[in-house]
């Protein structure tokens, strides 16, 4: 007899078993209905003598060649009496895979755990066990590191340009039924395989259907990259900043999936996207989350004083030298006066020669073929011409020191397309700062704030958890809590299931023999 499956959003491997069905449809029943919404999982129909059966794996976990393999023994495995008892069908896929048939088992939780983790297993109508083949795919372990977003610590794989791959990259951290794969083909020339990923019973259920909306209402010839995707799906497309999130990480993409996120993956674009995305998200690293609470933290506020240094370090310095020269001590008035005496233009044209002298070597270091050392030539590049330019008298040293500095704190920034946006929304700075000073800074910042707070990202507040204020939230925004402390999710997107983990995470040393005498005296 078998018992009824629980909700898919309430699925747990580790909760007591369920055994299996002797029917072949009772059993299918429920495998279909705990992998629903999953696009990668195969049924796959099986037929040897007069025995029915069919095999269940995910299409992304498994060897190609151990499937064939598989399907050629049933082909030849024919029993010899037409009523063979399920004892002698068992006996002979026994005798035919010696070296691939596991143990069987009854158990639907071990069941679902080992299609999780790459089995075929083998369903047989009229017989309760299910058969279990190891089909560990070693053809895709070779996974390259992202070039993007690297971390000293933490997982190193990133996401390669096959959509299959990543798919098994995901499925490898989080290997539960409630995480759903939908597939899409976007491009009416191109046919591009498109996945929406996400957690069952986590996210959103009106995001997720926000999400296959917006894809459902692409209409193009062909998507060559996810930024073809990303720009078509994004709230508010003139603004600047980006408010679906772009990464390289499959450990970042599954995080945001356990946060209740959206993954869309784009067949030939090593990486995703997610969403909804918000502002403070583009300033963490992965690296965050694998160091210490107070480590991170630091490296934080680092990014955060990195963030206002590319913004404005150059619109200050400009504003301070052509408008507030009061706030200078005078040694230090007196020492930059004596240096720009000579200089034949003003501090502002100064500076938008230097920043546009350093965008061309960074677009041809970027260009620059590797084995030349495009980065090395761009930082000597750099270093080379702002001196030969203090020397000849065009730039005063002191805005060569500022434009060096801007332009390597905006490494800082882990994201590289937030690192791009940051880094030339300093530009409108510096032009009001020239010709307003601090005063133009200010309504810059003003206009520049009032835009992301009005900014959404799939109906989410882009500047969440900050405005709107959810103070549960700041556990990951200003700090970074110990993960002891981060009971729940990050609030305001909707998320369904808000229990991250338990409440006594944290451990306590243990009591000595004295301090137990003590007690038990005390009590």
């Amino acid at each position: 007899m078998s018992k009824s499956l629980p909700n898919n959003k309430q699925w747990d491997t580790e909760r007591s078993s369920i055994p299996q069905s002797s029917s072949l449809e009772t059993n299918l029943s429920m495998l279909k209905e705990t992998f629903d919404v999953c696009d990668d999982i195969v049924f796959q129909q099986a037929q040897f003598g007069n025995q029915s059966g069919c095999l269940v794996y995910l299409s992304e976990m498994i060897n190609k060649e151990t499937l064939i393999e598989i399907e050629q023994g049933l082909s030849s495995l024919i029993p010899q009496n037409q009523q063979e008892s399920k004892e002698s069908v068992i006996t002979l896929i026994h005798r035919h895979y010696p070296f691939q048939s596991e143990n069987e088992t009854q158990d639907l939780a071990i069941i679902v755990k080992k299609i999780l983790s790459g089995h075929i297993i083998l369903l047989v109508d009229g017989i309760e066990q299910v058969f279990l083949f190891s089909s560990d795919n070693q053809t895709n372990r070779t996974w390259t590191e992202s070039d993007r977003e690297r971390t000293v610590r933490g997982p190193q794989a990133g996401f390669s340009e096959s959509i299959q791959t990543n798919l098994k990259l995901i499925r490898q951290k989080i290997q539960n039924p409630n995480l759903k794969v939908r597939y899409v083909t976007l491009g009416k020339q191109t046919n591009t395989k498109i996945s929406v990923v996400y957690m069952e019973g986590i996210a959103d259920e009106e995001i997720v259907h926000e999400v296959h909306q917006r894809l459902s209402n692409i209409d193009i010839d062909g998507v060559l990259d996810s930024h073809y995707v990303e720009s078509m799906i994004k709230d508010s497309p003139r603004s600047p900043f980006p408010t679906v999130f772009n990464t390289a990480r499959p450990d970042r993409v599954c995080g945001g999936l356990l946060d209740g996120k959206v993954a869309v993956l784009i067949d030939g674009t090593p990486s995703a996207l997610t969403a909804p995305a918000m502002f403070v998200e583009f300033l963490h690293s992965s690296e965050d989350y694998y160091d210490t609470s107070l480590i991170s933290t630091i490296i934080r506020w680092v990014r955060f004083l990195g963030l206002f240094v590319t913004l404005i370090l150059p619109a200050f310095y400009v504003g301070m030298i052509m408008y507030h020269q009061d706030l200078l001590q005078s040694p230090f008035l007196m020492r930059i006066v004596a240096n720009r005496e000579a200089l034949p233009y003003p501090a502002l044209v100064e500076a938008l020669f230097m920043l546009l002298t350093y965008e061309l070597l960074r677009e041809a270091g970027l260009r620059m073929p590797k084995i030349f050392g495009g980065p090395v030539v761009t930082i000597l590049g750099l270093v080379l011409i702002g001196q030969a330019a203090v020397q000849a008298g065009i730039v005063g040293p002191v805005m060569a020191i500022v434009v060096s500095v801007t332009a390597l704190t905006a490494f800082i920034l882990p994201n590289y397309e937030f690192h791009q946006v940051i880094r030339f929304c300093g530009i409108p700075l510096l032009l009001l700062a020239g010709f307003f000073g601090f005063m133009g800074i200010i309504v810059g910042l003003m206009f520049g704030l009032t835009h992301l707070v009005s900014l959404r990202s799939f109906g989410v507040p882009y500047f969440s958890p900050v405005s709107p204020a959810r103070k549960e939230g700041w556990k990951d925004v200003f700090i970074r809590a110990p993960w002891w402390a981060m009971e729940t999710r990050a609030p305001g997107i909707g998320v369904e299931n808000m229990n991250r983990s338990g409440e006594n995470n944290s451990a306590t040393p243990p009591k000595t023999g004295k301090e137990n005498r003590d007690e038990e005296n005390e009590g």
